[in-house]
């Protein structure tokens, strides 16, 4: 169900946004780097591991060294972990969409929070950058680009329903 924010109920949502927004982000590049690292040991498998048992964690290297070994009894915890972080992530990202925000990107802090002025349905728009309150708004499927200071956009949409 589609909620309409108001101005002050969408700053006001910022003190939870906030902390997710930055949770979000430092849970991302976490994953980035398992992912990374979790690439390396498979290209370690492909170039000498064999199965060692029937658990990936079982998995010993082919004449290389005791540290490559121990790397690859490392493989199915970080691939554990990524599920793990994955999860942790899309409860973060359900929790923001319970709210009826719009999570559009995560480096840059950017949510959308859907209004209505005058009968027709529109965005009001934050990303971090912008400070404490959120200041502006765009029409829907507009996006980034298009916005404008809220009261701008407001006075253009009057003036626009108003036929003047």
């Amino acid at each position: 169900m589609r909620r309409d924010w108001s101005l002050e109920a969408a700053t006001q949502a910022l003190v939870e946004l906030r902390p997710l927004i930055l949770l979000l982000r430092e849970q991302r590049a976490t994953l980035e780097m398992l992912k990374q690292k979790l690439l390396v040991l498979r290209r370690l498998e492909r170039a000498g591991a064999r199965p060692g048992g029937s658990e990936q964690s079982d998995l010993q290297a082919v004449g290389v060294d005791r540290a490559t070994q121990d790397a690859f009894l490392t493989s199915s915890l970080i691939e554990a972990r990524i599920r793990a972080l994955v999860d942790q992530m899309q409860a973060s990202v359900d929790r923001i969409a319970a709210r009826g925000v719009e999570l559009r990107d995560i480096d840059r802090g950017l949510v959308d929070f859907p209004a209505t002025a005058f009968g027709r349905p529109f965005h009001l728009c934050w990303e971090e950058s912008d400070g404490e309150a959120v200041g502006f708004a765009h029409g829907l499927g507009e996006g980034f680009g298009a916005r404008l200071p809220i009261g701008e956009f407001l006075r253009r949409h009057a003036h626009n329903e108003r036929g003047i």
